[in-house]
């Protein structure tokens, strides 16, 4: 694809690019966050335990991480249009493809390998033109970008309950596999490449990785993923065990979705006055004191308070640690460092969903999940704080140079 030249940063053009990313955004995480709604027919279905369905999610959620460095870095070299194409046509093929398995390793193959191999291709590629097709707004055109996740949990969660209710989840996977398809082919014909050229060297970019600023960045990052990913899989059954029903808890699910808006919006906004990094503490924060409220949850009402308080802080996370990390490391090869910055997020995967899925079949005890999360909830506000330095010796630089 050319280089579009007619362009520039901060462009109208550079907009299209958000929409795209939006799009991206909206239905690579709206199809893989409702996980939790698909979590109990499928299990039933297929007799599967609690672990073996956490290990699912795990293998979609850690392949669309642990792939998005090479995704990333073949779009910064070779434009992301193509790549978030090839990602359309995978998520879509496997959602159908999923529909029509009888055995739980081959729906290990489809569902999990699949959706989590074309989620890769989507979101990592096209935040990453977004970061470099601004300067001066880019905060808040990753920001607005990246809302497309809260947005397409907000929708996603609820449909695809009301789906399942009325179709089944088979015919649901295939309906989800349709309309994502269509919407991704969309948004890659959005995309275009950003006028200025990054810089692409990779010894440069693993230099970067091996810092100590993005050392913290990344294991904040990963604690708080392992927080984010235990709720998101594990609150529709906890609801379901505490006497609410599954359309109940998928309504959490949207909540989650809806307020994680308001943090991706309104905490990306505050840090125009308060500081970008102020913002990102206060995300980690917030996510800290939502764990507190899930562990005295004994009712639905409680319930959703959790949701709508950790939404908040995990869409701020979500859509400023992009922004942090352009901050402090550059636009330079910025696919390649999100998506090596995004594998915390696999790591998380790993480890949080399949631990508490275990420890709720040696116990029965839904409460387990919520223990693990709100662990790492605090892990993650610890860590977090030492990234200040970095962030103030990067703005001195930067003005150092505007000077």
């Amino acid at each position: 694809m050319s280089r579009n030249s007619s362009a520039s940063i901060d462009s109208a053009r550079g907009w299209l690019v958000v929409t795209a990313a939006f799009v991206c955004a909206f239905v690579s995480f709206g199809v893989t966050y409702t996980f939790g709604v698909f979590l109990k027919p499928i299990a039933h279905e297929f007799h599967a335990s609690q672990a073996a369905m956490s290990m699912l999610f795990s293998i979609i959620a850690a392949l669309t991480f642990f792939l998005a460095p090479f995704t990333g870095e073949i779009a910064d070299r070779h434009g992301s249009r193509a790549v978030v194409a090839a990602g359309a046509l995978v998520m879509a093929a496997a959602l159908i493809l999923s529909a029509r398995v009888h055995s739980f390793p081959l729906l290990l193959l489809t569902y999990g390998c699949g959706l989590g191999s074309g989620a890769a291709c989507v979101y990592i590629p096209a935040i990453s033109d977004v970061g470099e097709w601004f300067k001066a707004k880019r905060d808040i055109a990753l920001g607005i970008a990246i809302s497309g996740i809260g947005c397409g949990t907000l929708v996603a969660a609820p449909v695809s309950a009301l789906l399942i209710r009325r179709y089944g989840w088979r015919d649901s996977f295939v309906i989800f596999g349709l309309a994502s398809g269509a919407l991704l082919l969309l948004a890659a014909a959005l995309l275009s490449r950003p006028p200025v050229a990054a810089g692409k060297a990779k010894a440069a970019v693993m230099h970067k990785a091996l810092t100590p600023a993005f050392r913290l960045l990344y294991v904040s990052l990963l604690f708080a993923g392992v927080a984010i990913y235990v709720a998101l899989v594990f609150v529709p059954a906890f609801a379901a065990d505490i006497g609410a029903g599954r359309l109940a808890g998928a309504t959490v699910i949207a909540y989650i979705g809806a307020s994680s808006v308001v943090g991706r919006l309104g905490l990306n906004a505050l840090a125009e006055r308060f500081g970008l990094f102020a913002m990102y503490e206060a995300a980690y924060l917030i996510l800290l004191v939502s764990f507190g409220l899930w562990l005295t949850a004994h009712s639905y009402d409680r319930l959703v308070l959790f949701g709508l308080v950790m939404g908040v802080g995990y869409g701020g996370i979500a859509a400023m640690a992009p922004a942090v990390a352009a901050n402090i490391f550059g636009i330079e090869g910025l696919g390649e460092l999100l998506g090596i910055l995004f594998t915390g997020f696999g790591v998380a995967c790993i480890i949080g969903p399949p631990l508490a899925g275990r420890m709720i079949d040696y116990s029965g005890d839904y409460k387990w999940p919520v223990v693990v999360g709100a662990a790492a909830a605090l892990l993650a506000m610890l860590l977090v704080l030492p990234l200040g330095k970095y962030m103030s010796r990067a703005a001195g630089r930067q003005q150092a140079a505007a000077a």
